[in-house]
């Protein structure tokens, strides 16, 4: 009976540590793009791609031991054109939602299986999974940086088909 009520103990220290072992989860923004560097990019070219992540939930809706990261969309900023030094731009915003939790994604309870197959078809309208596009003209020489998604870009010369600019993260 004692070997019994130990093991229990050491049982529930164990899941209470694991429980504690899992933060809060957190969200992520990672740049493609070098960020305080002087860059260029031409017309149509991608200025700068921020993609951003949460941590993936476990069971108890904190962040998943091993690392797992769920995408929650990105936002991109382009430079669509330039007339006479006034560049058009062209910011496009995704965002996506995910229910996928740590169950979902590693499936402990079926690695013996051979064949592991899982249909899950949505459909939803009007949903959070939502992609808007954005153009505005931007003028240089009455401004020369704007912020977006947190991203101020600097434009420090523009010729007739390309930009020369630097990028700075405003929320790190």
């Amino acid at each position: 009976m004692r070997l019994f009520i130990k093991k229990k103990t050491i049982v529930i220290l164990m899941g209470l540590f694991f429980l504690n072992a899992c933060g809060s989860i957190k969200e992520y923004r990672k740049m493609e793009q070098p960020i305080d560097s002087n860059l260029t990019t031409s017309i149509g070219g991608t200025i700068f791609r921020l993609n951003k992540s949460s941590n993936l939930p476990n069971v108890f809706g904190k962040a998943d031991v091993w690392g797992g990261k769920v995408d929650k969309g990105y936002s991109e900023l382009r430079l669509a054109a330039i007339n006479e030094g006034v560049l058009t731009l062209e910011v496009i915003e995704s965002n996506k939602s995910s229910t996928e939790t740590v169950m979902d994604r590693y499936k402990p309870l079926q690695r013996n299986s051979l064949a592991n197959i899982n249909v899950k078809q949505e459909i939803s309208l009007g949903s959070s999974d939502e992609s808007h596009n954005y153009k505005f003209e931007f003028d240089p020489k009455k401004q020369k940086d704007i912020v977006i998604s947190g991203i101020k870009v600097t434009f420090q010369n523009v010729q007739p088909y390309s930009v020369e600019y630097a990028l700075e993260d405003t929320q790190r």
